[in-house]
């Protein structure tokens, strides 16, 4: 059983679990986090909308896959939901309005809520969200394009609980359905300590579902996967040209310092003639700012990213660097302690919305 367990003077005790005021704040949590769900094959989950029309109803979010390109229908539902008991067939109907459609079609479904997201189109939505050189968008078009016509679809059902009945549905359901539908049931609990709300996904796998995890496509290159750490890129700067090695080392002790400081966690990828760092959002896939070393040394702000967690501090960066943040450019001017300490500051300002925003 997952749960939390508090060391009190007594022993050991099971904190209790809190209930969710609403069904939109478990809604806000996901639509931020997709990478909190933990799904058998560890997708890289882009968000694309949310409540999107899809025949008689509306998703309640709707995300792609970016390494397969399959579409992700995510549907949530509290216990005190009287209509909790339909979510499958919810689900499942979604899936069928999104087997009918064609690429062009589900691109045009999707772009009012693409535009919201400063994209306009969901590879540049897939671009945006993991611009570590991991994804070949010419490849996630293709793939997504035949996860349409195949009916390649993903449902998850996210409960704060669920019963016997639940899960016995969904493990019929995992077991009468093919290779192409993918069906996942997450529980997520929530818990207050020390003050601020913890939550706790937990992935449901019912003991008659025989299906074995999928298997995935190789990405377009085997070494353009991220890696946990910054070893990788650091190990890199020794063989860089020598005119850029006092750069890439600041920038590499700027984003070391972030990560110590709890405002980013580092990845590395690593493909042909160049190394990425990529300081993530804590529990995110997405960076603010993208570190290159590549025949030199450069730095790529995401714009998307900065104006949805650090408004104020991107008013600030294009008050004094007008035209320089850009999404997914090469900053123009030069990268000194300046630049890099408004940088910080949007970090910084990210970690202090981030609980707002969970409560």
């Amino acid at each position: 059983m997952t749960g939390i367990w508090q060391d009190t003077p007594e022993g050991l005790v099971p904190l209790p679990t809190q209930p969710f005021l609403r069904e939109e704040n478990l809604h806000d949590s996901i639509e931020q986090a997709p990478a909190m769900l933990p799904l058998r094959g560890q997708p890289r989950l882009v968000m694309l909308g949310r409540e999107v029309p899809l025949g008689n109803g509306y998703a309640d979010l709707v995300a792609v896959d970016a390494d397969t390109g399959q579409p992700v229908v995510i549907e949530v539902k509290l216990a005190a939901n009287a209509d909790r008991r339909t979510v499958f067939t919810q689900v499942l109907g979604y899936a069928s309005h999104l087997f009918r459609l064609s690429p062009e079609a589900f691109e045009e479904l999707i772009r009012p809520h693409l535009t919201k997201r400063g994209a306009s189109s969901i590879a540049e939505a897939v671009g945006a969200e993991i611009a570590d050189g991991s994804v070949d968008l010419d490849v996630f078009r293709g793939r997504m394009t035949t996860a349409l016509e195949e009916g390649r679809i993903r449902c998850v059902v996210v409960l704060d609980a669920a019963s016997p009945d639940l899960i016995d549905l969904a493990g019929y359901l995992q077991a009468v359905t093919n290779e192409r539908l993918d069906i996942d049931l997450v529980t997520v609990s929530a818990y207050e300590v020390q003050g601020t709300q913890v939550l706790v996904p937990q992935l449901i796998e019912p003991e008659r579902s025989p299906l074995p995890p999928p298997v995935r496509p190789p990405s377009p290159s085997r070494e353009a996967r991220p890696v946990a750490g910054s070893a990788l890129f650091t190990a890199s700067i020794d063989s860089a040209d020598p005119a850029h090695r006092e750069q890439l080392r600041l920038l590499s002790a700027w984003a070391h310092e972030l990560e110590s400081e709890g405002l980013a966690t580092l990845y590395t990828t690593v493909g042909k003639g160049r190394w990425v760092l990529s300081p993530r959002l804590p529990g995110q896939t997405r960076s603010m700012i993208i570190i290159w070393n590549a025949r030199g040394a450069y730095v790529s702000p995401q714009r998307t990213v900065i104006e949805a967690e650090a408004p104020k501090a991107l008013a600030r960066l294009d008050e004094r660097f007008p035209n320089e943040i850009r999404q997914n450019n090469s900053l123009t001017n030069p990268v000194d302690q300046e630049i890099l300490s408004l940088l910080r500051d949007a970090y910084v300002e990210a970690a202090q919305r981030r609980p707002h925003a969970a409560e």
